[in-house]
């Protein structure tokens, strides 16, 4: 009994020195993350390529990003998004907010995405728009 009582409080002990974080939980990753920012773009490119819109979207703003270990890196991303002024077809061209306000507008969306970067693997889980 004691022994139980001791490795439960042994248990609760680590876990509040870990921070909280339960390993394979989700925690906060700095916006700047090259690995989360990969992640994202991949994202929105796929988004733009199943979109009937003739007009690329692009990322305004990175709201959130968190992360999972799991087997390779889950990403859960908050972004907002704008229509640009450049077609779809303009893949590579920068491209600035369209000027019409109108089609400017930004949204928000919510990215789930599975990397495995050392594979050249990124697969887009849940999209929330």
């Amino acid at each position: 009994m004691a022994k139980t009582l001791f490795l439960a409080v042994f248990a609760a002990v680590l876990a509040v020195s870990l921070g909280g974080m339960m390993t394979g939980g989700w925690r906060d990753v700095h916006v700047n993350d090259s690995n989360a920012r990969d992640a994202l773009k991949f994202a929105v490119d796929s988004r733009n390529n199943l979109s009937n819109d003739m007009y690329r979207h692009d990322v305004l703003e990175v709201v959130k990003i968190e992360q999972q270990v799991v087997s390779g890196m889950k990403y859960r991303i908050t972004a907002n998004l704008t229509r640009t002024a450049c077609r779809k077809s303009d893949f590579n061209e920068t491209c600035s907010t369209n000027q019409n306000q109108d089609s400017a507008t930004s949204y928000q969306c919510t990215f789930t995405i599975w990397s495995k970067p050392w594979e050249k693997f990124n697969k887009v889980l849940e999209e929330k728009c």
